[in-house]
């Protein structure tokens, strides 16, 4: 007898799971009867029944004796929800939730669960505090999570306070959002918040933020964002403009920083850029750029300027040349930023010259408060070879002259 009830329950342990392993409705309903306390295959059973459609009732009353049996695991308590969800019983979906929630806080994909089954309710506290775990411990879900909980507020100030825990990179990721969504009072509401966390973050991350403000035509925001940046980054500080060089980096000491208010380059075969320590004209650099023979439009480097409308100025730039050949060679150029208005437009280098001087006197417009300063050829379809140096790029207030 002994061995007979051993076979017994030795059968059904071999039989139940290997019934399981195929998860049809017979075979759940003969595991669940070989084994009635596993609490596994209720729940595979309560699954199977919900997604067929054949009995939600008995869908529900399997889940809830898998979350009988096994309390503790929360994807029981979840499909148990999303049952009474069907079910239109949304006190007991409720409850289902926050018993998944407790008995496993911290999971993202419990968290991911909750937050969705919240959201549908409405109830966007509790949705926004589970995507907070999600946007906590899962860094591939946290743009999406970002994405529901704007589309579910469209209020920044509930998504900081509720689901971004205090970190510069999530901040970051939400202010990529909304720049996207192209909401700028928002964005400028994150950036402010990002900075008062008072933690280091890598300047290159801000970038995008800087180019949708002048994008945006929105200036004196940019210009602040970049001293608070400097404020927060102290490596920053050698970037930022004085009353007497508007120009960031003109002698180019510093690294290129390809964004913000530094200069801006890109990748041009046909004019090389490079930091050159051997050949300068003040300090210890000079920018030299290299044209190969072919027909570069411009140097493919450009700073945006902050300036006052209706005020004079002067510019000032020190240039070389080696053997350069065209019939339309580099020149500087200063622009409006957004009407192309042109301010300074000067000679053309060509040849084979010393450090000399370029410099140029203007007035900007009265609307005109950010101008481009860069390196043009006008026209720029002739071919060009040779070297230029450039070095001690100076813009600043042309003082006035007293009687």
């Amino acid at each position: 007898m002994v061995v007979a009830l051993y076979l017994q329950f030795a059968l059904r342990a071999y039989l139940a799971p290997h019934l399981a392993a195929t998860p049809n409705l017979p075979n759940l309903n003969k595991a669940t009867r070989l084994e009635p306390s596993n609490a596994e295959y209720r729940e595979l059973l309560g699954r199977s029944l919900a997604l067929s459609g054949a009995n939600l009732n008995d869908a529900i009353a399997n889940f809830q004796t898998a979350v009988h049996l096994n309390p503790y695991e929360a994807r029981y308590w979840l499909d148990l929800a999303s049952a009474y969800q069907v079910a239109g019983h949304t006190n007991e979906q409720e409850q289902s939730v926050e018993q998944a929630v407790e008995v496993d806080p911290t999971t993202p994909d419990v968290a991911w669960e909750a937050a969705n089954l919240f959201l549908v309710r409405g109830d966007q506290e509790r949705a926004l505090r589970n995507f907070r775990v999600v946007i906590a411990n899962d860094p591939e879900a946290v743009d999406s999570a970002l994405q529901l909980c704007w589309r579910a507020t469209g209020d920044a100030n509930q998504i900081l306070d509720r689901a971004l825990p205090r970190r510069p990179d999530l901040y970051l990721s939400f202010l990529r959002l909304l720049i996207v969504k192209q909401e700028v009072a928002a964005a400028e509401n994150v950036w402010n918040h990002l900075i008062a966390l008072n933690q280091e973050f890598s300047t290159k991350l801000a970038f995008p933020y800087f180019e949708f403000l002048i994008d945006k035509q929105e200036v004196a925001a940019a210009q602040t964002a970049w001293q608070q940046l400097a404020g927060v980054n102290r490596s920053l500080q050698p970037y930022l403009p004085s009353r007497e060089n508007l120009v960031v980096n003109g002698g180019f000491e510093e690294n290129m920083l390809n964004g913000g208010f530094d200069w801006w380059y890109g990748s041009n075969p046909h004019a090389a850029l490079a930091i050159d320590t051997s050949e300068f004209y003040s300090g210890t650099r000079s920018l030299c750029v290299t044209f190969d023979g072919q027909n570069p439009a411009d140097a493919g480097i450009l700073q945006f300027v902050v300036v006052k409308p209706h005020t004079e100025y002067e510019f000032s730039a020190e240039s070389r040349t080696e053997d350069i050949e065209s019939a339309s060679g580099p020149r500087f150029a200063i622009v409006d930023a957004y009407t192309n208005a042109s301010y300074v437009l000067t000679d053309d280098l060509l040849g084979t010259n010393p450090w000399r001087v370029q410099h140029a006197r203007f007035q900007t417009g009265l609307n005109t408060n950010l101008v481009l300063l860069k390196i043009v050829r006008q026209p720029a379809g002739p071919l060009i070879r040779g070297k230029l140096w450039i070095d001690d790029i100076r813009l600043g207030v042309r003082p006035s002259i007293q009687p």
